[in-house]
């Protein structure tokens, strides 16, 4: 016999019809007195041996672990197709009476961002394809 979990009702069911791959009974594994214990048969040894010749290796290769975005750069800094990063002007949040319409109008255009700044936005941006800096 052979143990499967229902997925509908979320109890363990006995299944006749499958073949016998383990066993349960204490007297195979040689331990009358103990609690019984799985005993393997020969499927397990072929399991064995192909678990050792698969070899997995991730997406990103050898390098280790992938290189996380900084969400809150991600929002901040537009990237476009040539490469240049765009960034919101200053000076629109508060204080807009004694500003002309003109200059506020010209505040909320985006303007490219600085070349001291890119070092930085290439390493919150690790995925995008930013020209300049080092």
């Amino acid at each position: 016999m052979q143990f499967a979990l229902s997925a509908r009702m979320g109890n363990l069911r006995v299944s006749s019809k499958a073949p016998v791959a383990q066993t349960l009974s204490s007297k195979q594994n040689g331990i009358a007195g103990v609690a019984p214990r799985l005993c393997t048969t020969a499927l397990a040894t072929q399991r064995r041996a192909t678990a050792a010749v698969v070899e997995v290796e991730c997406a990103d290769g050898r390098r280790g672990g992938k290189l996380k975005t900084r969400k809150a750069a991600a929002k901040r800094f537009n990237v476009t197709g040539s490469g240049k990063v765009t960034v919101r002007r200053a000076g629109k949040n508060h204080f807009q009476e004694k500003k002309s319409s003109k200059r506020r109008n010209k505040l909320s255009m985006k303007q490219q961002a600085s070349d001291s700044m890119l070092d930085n936005i290439k390493g919150c941006l690790p995925y995008s394809k930013v020209k300049g800096g080092k």
